[in-house]
């Protein structure tokens, strides 16, 4: 099963698609290419997204490309090659 998220109030991300354990996500600056990431615990990503989602919508903060910058940093989200 998969979830994909667009309409993102976002100037850097088009949308993430989640399927699996992938997170397949397409940038503003390049609508043609999908960036695919493998993560181990989807469950967790997801609901984290869920709550920068929500923070976003809430104008409470939040940011959705500096979301998953943290989450490539910290090694949550591994490019696949």
């Amino acid at each position: 099963m998969s979830k994909i998220y667009n309409n993102l109030i976002s100037t850097a991300v088009e949308s993430i698609e989640i399927v699996e354990n992938q997170v397949k996500v397409v940038y503003n600056s390049n609508k043609e290419q999908v960036y695919t990431f493998n993560c181990e615990n989807i469950e967790e990503f997801e609901n984290n997204l869920c709550k920068e989602l929500i923070s976003i919508e809430m104008k409470t903060g939040g940011s959705v490309g500096k979301f998953l910058h943290n989450n490539i940093k910290e090694g949550i989200l591994i490019e696949s090659k």
